[in-house]
């Protein structure tokens, strides 16, 4: 085995000649035990970069530098048991020599002489004290003070995002970009993301989550309120073809919850949408449930909680088919949209959600 490290090590090594490489130089943190001759590998993902032998509580790792990415320092003991901590460190790997105390998981790690991961430390700890400022605040608001828990909220997100952004521009070419990016991603609107993807390296905008979820945001706000409904298909509960345009579009307002039986929020919205569907279904307004994200994708888990929970109105199951919450640019349930008559899209978001729903549809159709 360790010949097969030791041959991809090489391998590795061989190929990156001449390029920038990024040095770990590991010393095992006083007091802790670590077998001799125990290997250490670095890994970019699932690939193994370099690996070798720690002696006398010392180890040198090797690969090629590249900031836009973090690689991975661990060490799988042999006869480790279920209850030991695990033995990783994340490194951006930016050119140069790094001293690495190597500890178990937590804060017996600790990296120097590395700019960039000084700055993502910096960051880190920065992010941390907004944190521990929020829960301080968060535990003398009480439970039904709800106005000054979104205020603290909105004070905390406002926080977080002039931290990010200010790491953003320092660092627009490196992996802390892309990192503090996701912290404030989806409080973004597209043009606010697009003005930031535009500083930014490329590898930040080619990321599979942050394209994701810009395509998402761009899905958004095509069916933003104004705009015309988007059809697509799925099942009824009893198994026929469905459209979206079977209900909306028919001159009836439509209060449209997308939903998963696994999801705890949209329960918990089943009582307000029952009170609306009771108190204002009729010819001119109707309730309907879109069962999305099935984590088995054959509809029967939607089928059994609309029973469990006397979901009395017309449902759509898609199963796992992602194209309703794709053209939507939904991504995160439950989402609660108001289609008009004439099937514009009239109200989209929270305003949609608790024991606001029913006002705010009522007043919409009296207008």
């Amino acid at each position: 085995m360790k010949k097969i490290f030791y041959s991809l090590a090489v391998l590795t090594l061989a190929a990156a000649c001449g390029q920038d490489t990024v040095t770990i130089k590991g010393t095992i943190a006083e007091g802790e035990t670590f077998p001799e001759g125990q290997l250490v590998y670095l890994c970019d993902g699932k690939t193994v970069l370099d690996s070798t032998a720690v002696t006398d509580g010392t180890f040198e790792l090797k690969a090629p530098a590249n900031p836009e990415k973090v690689y991975t320092v661990v060490a799988n003991f042999r006869e480790r048991g279920p209850r030991d901590r695990n033995w990783s460190y994340s490194v951006i790997a930016e050119k140069g020599v790094d001293q690495l105390t190597f500890a178990p998981t937590g804060p017996g790690c600790k990296l120097e002489g590395s700019r960039i991961n000084q700055a993502m430390k910096e960051l880190n700890e920065a992010m941390n004290a907004v944190s521990r400022e929020y829960r301080e605040k968060a535990a003398g608001i009480a439970d039904d003070d709800e106005a000054a828990g979104e205020a603290l909220y909105e004070e905390t997100m406002a926080k977080i995002k002039e931290i990010s952004l200010d790491a953003i521009s320092k660092n627009k070419d490196n992996y802390i970009a892309r990192y503090a990016l996701q912290n404030i991603i989806y409080d973004l609107d597209l043009e606010e993301l697009d003005g930031i993807l535009a500083q930014c390296g490329k590898f930040v905008a080619e990321d599979e989550s942050i394209a994701r979820i810009r395509a998402s945001k761009e899905a958004e706000q095509a069916t933003s309120e104004g705009k015309a409904f988007v059809d697509f298909a799925g099942k009824t509960p009893d198994g026929a073809d469905v459209k979206l345009s079977d209900f909306v579009g028919k001159g009836r307002w439509v209060l449209a919850d997308f939903w998963a039986s696994w999801c705890g929020p949209c329960m918990r919205e089943i009582p307000n949408i029952k009170r609306t569907h009771e108190t204002l279904s009729g010819d001119k307004f109707t309730v309907l449930g879109v069962a999305v994200w099935e984590t088995n994708g054959d509809n029967t888990k939607s089928a059994e909680r609309m029973k469990e929970k006397e979901m009395t109105w017309p449902q759509i199951f898609v199963g796992d088919d992602k194209t309703p919450t794709d053209v939507y640019g939904i991504v995160g349930i439950p989402t609660m949209i108001l289609f008009a008559p004439d099937g514009t899209i009239c109200k989209r978001g929270d305003e949609l959600r608790g024991e606001k729903m029913m006002e705010t549809v009522r007043d919409i159709m009296n207008q």
